[in-house]
């Protein structure tokens, strides 16, 4: 979560976690629906 708190996209600490769904970095980094709601829109804000 500390990644993801300072700026690193979910698909990267995916990739450094070797996770292949996203589902599971949800469990591991304790991310809840909102905050993951959160950090997509942040993600994809530029791509509307």
């Amino acid at each position: 979560m500390d990644l993801l708190s300072h700026g690193a996209d979910l698909r990267s600490v995916q990739e450094l976690l070797g996770h292949k769904n996203v589902a599971t970095t949800q469990i591991y980094t304790h991310l809840t629906n909102p905050q993951l709601r959160d950090v997509h829109r942040k993600f994809h804000r530029g791509n509307r």
